[in-house]
């Protein structure tokens, strides 16, 4: 990388980090890219020049975020894979329950503007997000499906029947990115998912700790709980 592509790309972390600051301060619908040119001394036409409207803005911010999220789950799994036996595919899904989590309380705005409410305006172009987005819940499917394929884990009564509905398009959509996966497998893991991001939603909007103190205590339990019925104790 040249000095001058260097320079151009500290300039746009630069802008998307009072980017971030501007959205935890103000909500995500507040951001503004003339806002961000006066904080930084800028004219706003000149910051064209990193980003070529506020949608081009949000999409690279919301790049980083799927990103880093899976980032994390990625290396909390690795972390993990050296274990063997059965108990072993409950470890490393615990382990990557738990990455999820502790980035989205390290990273509030990010987990926010992907998952929060969507901002005026604005639709992620899927033909640039989905890649980056389907990252995470790649690495929990891929646990599950070894899983399965090892014998070990048991689809409790509750989980047998998927909604045909459901299931159609559960299938559709592991077609359309290869996926190593069958539906059952995959329903199993979004209701899992669905679980957690529940707890970790409720939890940066502070519903939970005035309830029960300890959420750390609380999230683990559910996902042990959950791995447990799937006869994955980790």
């Amino acid at each position: 990388m040249s000095r001058r592509e260097r320079l151009h790309e500290e300039m746009r972390e630069e802008i998307k980090q009072i980017a971030r600051c501007q959205m935890a301060a103000e909500g995500n619908e507040a951001l503004s890219l003339r806002a961000i040119a006066r904080q930084m001394a800028m004219t706003a036409p000149a910051l064209y020049r990193y980003f070529a409207n506020r949608e081009d803005l949000i999409t690279a911010l919301i790049l980083d975020a799927f990103n880093g999220l899976s980032d994390a789950m990625e290396a909390a799994n690795a972390s993990q894979c050296a274990q063997r036996g059965p108990n072993a595919y409950g470890a490393r899904l615990l382990a990557v329950m738990h990455a999820y989590r502790d980035w989205a309380l390290a990273h509030p705005t990010d987990f926010a503007l992907i998952y929060g409410t969507p901002i005026p305006g604005y639709q992620a172009p899927a033909q640039t997000t989905a890649a980056a987005s389907a990252r995470g819940i790649a690495v929990v499917i891929t646990i599950l499906t070894e899983a399965l394929t090892a014998g070990v884990l048991t689809v409790p009564p509750e989980l047998q029947h998927v909604p045909p509905t459901v299931a159609a398009k559960i299938a559709t959509w592991l077609e359309q990115r290869t996926y190593p996966s069958v539906v059952q497998t995959f329903y199993i893991g979004v209701i899992g998912w669905t679980r957690c991001h529940g707890l970790i939603m409720l939890e940066l909007f502070h519903h939970t700790t005035p309830v029960v103190g300890d959420t750390d205590a609380l999230y683990r339990a559910e996902i042990t709980t959950f791995l447990t019925r799937l006869g994955l104790p980790p």
